[in-house]
């Protein structure tokens, strides 16, 4: 079972969601109206999207 995380407002602290992966999550505090933008600390590619990405560059490329 994946743990889900707590996402709170930056400025009140109210929660917002609860998330699991994710690589960018925007949402706006419906207390006091702050955007919040979270990203994910780093993302790895797994090895068939890069392919896929090399693949694609040499089909414009030619």
């Amino acid at each position: 079972m994946q743990m889900l995380k707590d996402c709170r407002c930056g400025k009140c602290n109210r929660l917002l969601a609860r998330v699991g992966e994710y690589t960018q999550l925007q949402i706006k505090c419906s207390r006091c109206g702050t955007l919040n933008h979270v990203k994910a600390p780093s993302l790895e590619r797994s090895p068939l999207s890069d392919m896929n990405a090399e693949s694609s560059a040499k089909n414009h490329s030619t």
